[in-house]
């Protein structure tokens, strides 16, 4: 029994680690839409991050996640990303897309910039607009 708890102890801090770890590598938040929440059937929701330092330039894919069949919005979201692949001096945007059959349906339709220069990580809240009849 006292060789239990210590390991359960252990167990809890291991996760707790990997907790923050996992936290400190991802951009996280909600999207939100003002209207209808609910999604058309066959729709994919994809959040980009991206490096969007350069105005005359397209813009560098650095991470992204995929979410098939959401349903209705809020949608939470976690872009996982690799810290050596961020440049403190860059400057990073989110872009959220929602697709169905090939057609854009929602995106958003202002900058979101994260990451650096004092932008935020975590709990987020981009709104999204319809773009074409769901």
């Amino acid at each position: 029994m006292r060789i239990a708890l210590p390991i359960i102890l252990l167990a809890a801090l291991a996760l707790a680690v990997g907790f923050c770890v996992q936290r400190h590598n991802t951009v996280t938040g909600t999207i939100t839409f003002q209207g209808d929440p609910t999604i058309p059937d066959g729709a994919v929701l994809t959040v980009e991050l991206r490096d969007v330092s350069y105005q005359d330039a397209a813009s560098t894919l650095i991470a992204s996640q995929t979410i098939s069949k959401p349903e209705r919005f809020p949608i939470d979201f976690a872009v996982r990303y690799q810290p050596s692949d961020i440049d403190p001096r860059a400057t990073y945007g989110l872009g959220i897309r929602v697709t169905r059959n090939d057609r854009l349906i929602y995106i958003n339709d202002t900058a979101f910039d994260v990451l650096t220069r004092g932008n935020p990580t975590h709990g987020l809240n981009v709104w999204v607009i319809a773009v074409d009849d769901p």
